[in-house]
């Protein structure tokens, strides 16, 4: 199945317009000292930095956000910035092939489709963010986006983060497993800053077996191991240590 990355920004980013004007001050305690209207200008800022990246391909990278002017989180203006920062992001990408050459962080994909994958998946954590937080209706995840993101976090943010942070790590394994649609994979930390990552049906020390939602939003560390309705089988301890573990950006 073929995802349509810049339809998902479009809706998402939408729905996180809509939160923030039901609520903006509304606090999102999982992030911090966030409040919805701080949730839509980061992501904002990210949608106009990214639309400049992918415009100005190969050679624009993030240090644009060093001359981006982006109102305050207080600024009424914030809600007309937010919507042109999602418009810009996805006339960009449509404008652009997905193989086009790109700059971006990670070493293994300098394209272009790698933008629209990753805007997607933080269009729409962030949208869960601002509409938990803000208290309206929690519009569900498509089952296939979000076993794309649960694919996206263990293939490109683990590997990352845990050679940036070096974190422990003595063996364990872990199998994934998406119960509403396909999605399976296994992971190993062989030691300390290493990881290992496959697609494949598995058996490891711990199972977590979920809605490709539950476990995006495991991943993303807004559900804990006995959240969302994910189950966890055997050692436990490795679901409980899991931030530690598997930490995020």
């Amino acid at each position: 199945m073929t995802i349509d990355y810049a339809a998902a920004i479009e809706e998402d980013s939408a729905r996180l317009a809509t939160a923030l004007a039901a609520n903006r001050d509304a606090p999102i305690p999982w992030c911090g000292d966030w409040t919805v209207k701080d949730c839509a200008l980061h992501l904002a800022s990210v949608h106009h930095v990214v639309a400049r990246v992918v415009a100005d391909r190969p050679d624009a990278s993030f240090d644009l956000f060093a001359t981006l002017e982006r109102p305050e989180a207080t600024d009424p203006a914030l809600d007309a910035w937010f919507a042109g920062g999602t418009a810009a992001l996805v006339h960009a990408l449509r404008a652009a092939d997905p193989g086009d050459a790109a700059w971006t962080w990670w070493p293994a994909d300098q394209s272009v489709g790698f933008w629209a994958r990753r805007m997607a998946h933080e269009s729409l954590v962030h949208r869960w963010d601002g509409e938990r937080g803000a208290g309206v209706d929690v519009v569900p995840v498509d089952p296939a986006l979000a076993a794309d993101g649960v694919d996206e976090f263990l293939e490109v943010f683990v590997a990352t983060t845990r050679a940036m942070k070096n974190s422990p790590g003595a063996g364990e394994t872990a199998h994934l497993h998406c119960t509403d649609t396909d999605g399976e994979w296994l992971i190993a930390l062989p030691g300390a800053g290493q990881y290992e990552f496959r697609r494949e049906h598995a058996k490891g020390d711990v199972a977590l077996r979920g809605s490709a939602e539950a476990l995006l939003l495991f991943c993303w560390g807004r559900l804990g191991p006995d959240e969302g309705g994910i189950d966890v089988i055997g050692d436990s301890s490795i679901a409980d240590r899991w931030r530690d573990l598997v930490p995020a950006m």
